[in-house]
């Protein structure tokens, strides 16, 4: 039997979380030999997978040091690993990933989980953002294989720097849905806590709505977001779950009255995005409130299975309170829903990822 080619996967954050790269992983590791690296970022076991998972600790975890640091060890690992590719996910892992590359001649995939030049963190810090663009200047052209999550990021890299990007959408395994019912109605968010997602207007809005809203996730501005909800005095009506493991985390949006997806037009990250928890909420059958970018536009003109609203308090409380009280139009949009998530599947996602590979190997 022919032994399998090997592939080297690169992230930046947890491996334990990253549920798209946990997807890809366990789809290509029929065909290669896997590893997935990332850092530790908990304490939280690493869950069994079909591919190998390392996770790598760190003295600095934030600043330009710290990135520097990440791409010199990782270079250095990759320098003395055998492997046939490498698939770099975001420009803050593509430095080592392209080096070694280059060095050892083998290739190289670049996934693009969101237009990294673009996020708020960046355009609020004109010198990092500077530094970085130059980076994405020199790398980005000699790319010769890369994919992302979204026609809109594909569409923008592909004008700028005339590098075409295979579209492989963030869409979640599919599964059985049973029948889930809770004693407490909530809405729910997962995801990132980071600025511009959205959580400030959602808290301030939980200030007149008869329900309890659950926040999964970790991010800069957690203090933030929990002294606010101190301010407001929203302790018994803003719970924080803190990062759930994937199998957990369903188990909570199985059993929420909706989905929370809104953000600000911060930039062209957001504004073009597509994410996980879009796609998470309507598997799991549950409507969504989702801001009117794009991508999102485009997919509820196709489904109708959520309600556009901005991220303000005024504009969410009115979304949630409609989804309350009119529950013709709550049926509509689960029944939609259950239309929608037999065709936003992973299954269906899978095959232009494994065509991508195919061709590429």
């Amino acid at each position: 039997m022919d032994k399998k080619p090997s592939l080297i996967a690169i992230v930046i954050n947890d491996v334990i979380y990253d549920q798209r790269m946990i997807r890809i992983c366990t789809s290509l590791s029929e065909n290669f030999e896997v590893s997935l690296w990332g850092r530790a970022k908990s304490v939280a076991s690493i869950v069994p997978q079909s591919y190998v998972q390392k996770r790598f600790q760190f003295l600095l975890n934030k600043g330009p040091l710290f990135y520097l640091f990440f791409n010199l060890r990782i270079f250095c690992k990759l320098i003395f690993s055998s492997f046939d590719i490498i698939h770099a996910v975001d420009l803050d892992t593509l430095p080592a990933a392209y080096f070694a590359c280059k060095l050892k001649g083998k290739k190289l995939v670049y996934d693009s989980h969101e237009y990294f030049t673009e996020v708020p963190e960046l355009i609020e810090r004109p010198i990092k953002r500077a530094i970085w663009l130059k980076l994405e200047a020199y790398l980005l052209p000699k790319v010769s294989n890369a994919i992302t999550v979204s026609q809109g990021i594909a569409d923008a890299y592909k004008e700028k720097y005339n590098v075409g990007f295979e579209v492989i959408r963030n869409c979640p395994v599919s599964f059985e849905l049973a029948s889930k019912k809770n004693e407490v109605k909530y809405l729910l968010y997962q995801g990132a806590l980071n600025k511009g997602r959205g959580l400030e207007a959602t808290i301030e809005a939980m200030q007149d709505l008869p329900i309890i809203l659950y926040i999964a996730g970790n991010g800069d501005i957690k203090k933030e977001l929990q002294s606010l909800v101190l301010q407001l005095k929203l302790e018994d009506k803003v719970i924080f779950l803190g990062e759930l493991n994937p199998i957990k985390l369903r188990d909570y949006t199985l059993g929420a009255f909706a989905g929370i997806n809104v953000a600000d037009n911060l930039g062209l990250s957001y504004y073009l995005s597509l994410n996980n928890k879009f796609f998470d909420y309507i598997q799991c059958g549950i409507p969504a409130i989702t801001m009117p970018f794009p991508e999102y536009k485009r997919m509820e003109t196709e489904y109708q299975c959520g309600y556009l609203a901005v991220a303000e308090p005024n504009e969410i409380k009115k979304a949630v309170n409609l989804l309350l009280s009119d529950s013709e139009l709550y049926g509509l949009l689960r029944k939609n829903c259950l239309i929608a998530r037999q065709i936003r599947t992973w299954e269906n996602e899978e095959k232009s990822l494994l065509k991508f590979y195919a061709n590429l190997t």
